[in-house]
């Protein structure tokens, strides 16, 4: 008797578990390339890392405001070294659907040129549920007031690379900041 009521009871909860996990509602989930970074969700700022980068976002079902940056290296051809080009950020809206796996990309025609898309980023999201793509409106980010739209208007910042080795460390050391620095040094101790 005692093995059927054990049974019984293992047999409850496993119905109780499995209808509970029927009823979970999945988060939205949007991905972005490497050469995207996001800054914030909902005004709220995303944490990164400078050796890793956040690739997705999981999203509550609801309307969010995404807040991105473009940057990427390119080879400068007037000096022949590599130069970082950044967009300002700029906000991208989007309403998620649970379940759902959002992915952005650059739209093809305007990512041919690497620094006029800096200037003015162009993207388009892709869902699982829906084959053909969204083209999404992007607006540069202002502080004061969220509710307009406005056009994007992205700088464009070139930091020139020293060919010599020795510059070059010179050059990353001044741009890292201080965790960075100590870590590097830490590292170099170890060596």
């Amino acid at each position: 008797m005692a093995k059927f009521y054990a049974k019984l009871l293992i047999g409850g909860v496993l119905l109780v578990w499995l209808s509970l996990a029927g009823c979970t509602v999945q988060a939205a989930r949007i991905t972005i390339p490497d050469s995207f970074e996001f800054l914030a969700l909902d005004g709220q700022a995303v944490s990164g890392s400078l050796l890793s980068h956040q690739a997705q976002l999981e999203l509550p079902e609801g309307e969010h405001e995404i807040t991105l940056r473009y940057k990427d290296v390119i080879i400068d051809p007037d000096l022949g070294y590599e130069a970082v080009i950044n967009s300002s950020p700029f906000v991208i809206n989007l309403n998620a659907k649970s379940g759902v796996h959002y992915r952005l990309t650059p739209e093809p025609a305007a990512f041919k040129d690497k620094q006029a898309f800096a200037k003015n980023p162009q993207v388009t999201i892709r869902s699982e549920l829906e084959p053909s793509p969204k083209s999404v409106e992007t607006a540069a980010v202002d502080t004061t007031s969220r509710k307009e739209s406005l056009a994007v208007n992205a700088q464009v910042h070139t930091d020139k690379l020293p060919k010599d080795a020795g510059e070059q460390l010179r050059y990353w050391w001044l741009k890292a900041d201080q965790d960075t620095r100590q870590s590097f040094m830490s590292w170099i101790v170890s060596q």
